[in-house]
């Protein structure tokens, strides 16, 4: 048995990833499908049983998989804490947040972490499959613009003054803009030649698309958010995507935004953190 898991090359596919991909989860099993960007640890190459996954988008870490011995366990704390905590805090994280996608995972992760001051909430997830009657409005001198090549190469060419807010996120979800054009969508609300709100497409496993969702605070309560949501979905339902909206419970406004668009909860997790 490994005492330490490996961690995935992006070039390198694994053979069997039955054990450690959930249906729920697109943000975390896309990663491990290479589907889309992030990093991976496995504790073997050919067939692995339990993965710990990073999602830039989402901005945590994902366990994945299923171990019953406490061997296994043990191992696995070895390595978060001799391994992966040491690598984390010499990049400069400060706090360690993460998933738990199995429950037969969960209690024996939460005994394993017990010397760390652990905090948590709710995290719920919600999808729409049938597309709804949306009607939306926004102010004037906003514009609703999809992110297809012409609007990519226009960000390229400095035409937006933050172009960051959308390229970095899209960059750090996807290998390539080719690469989330075959496999995503996204949509800018653009205010003269800035960028102020944004929704992306952040990962895709089996025609699910994981949503990131963000507005600049100087133009929030404009209905932007819910004029780009709606035009998402549209988009995603038309080519037999299916949009997954994930949200904290202390995230009131994302609660209620995705409860306006019609959205059904599909599952409840929950998230935890601790400062490494």
């Amino acid at each position: 048995m490994n005492l330490y898991m490996i961690k995935v090359n992006e070039n390198t596919e694994i053979s069997n990833i039955t054990n450690i991909v959930n249906d729920k989860s697109p943000s975390f099993s896309g990663i491990v499908s290479h589907e889309c960007k992030g990093n991976l640890w496995v504790d073997n190459m050919d067939v692995p049983r339990a993965a710990i996954a990073e999602s830039y988008a989402v901005g945590s870490f994902a366990f994945l998989g299923n171990y019953e011995a406490e061997e296994e366990y043990h191992n696995l704390k070895e390595f978060l804490y001799n391994e992966l905590f040491v690598q984390l805090k010499n990049k400069g994280y400060d706090c360690f947040e993460f998933s738990i996608e199995s429950k037969i995972m969960q209690p024996h992760i939460i005994t394993m972490l017990k010397d760390r001051t652990l905090q948590s909430e709710k995290e719920y997830s919600f999808r729409i499959y049938s597309l709804p009657k949306f009607s939306y409005s926004i102010p004037d001198g906003y514009q609703i613009r999809k992110v297809d090549a012409a609007f990519w190469q226009a960000l390229l060419e400095d035409h937006f003054e933050n172009a960051d807010f959308l390229k970095v996120r899209l960059l750090e979800s996807w290998y390539s803009f080719d690469e989330f054009y075959k496999k995503s969508i996204a949509y800018c609300a653009v205010y003269h030649n800035r960028i102020v709100a944004v929704i992306v497409g952040t990962a895709s496993y089996r025609q699910v698309i994981a949503i990131d969702i963000e507005t600049e605070s100087g133009h929030r309560r404009n209905g932007l958010a819910y004029a780009l949501a709606v035009n998402f979905i549209e988009d995603c339902l038309s080519i037999k995507y299916i949009p997954q909206w994930d949200c904290v419970e202390s995230n009131q406004d994302s609660c209620n935004m995705v409860k306006k668009l019609g959205f059904e909860q599909i599952s409840e997790n929950t998230v935890y953190w601790f400062t490494i």
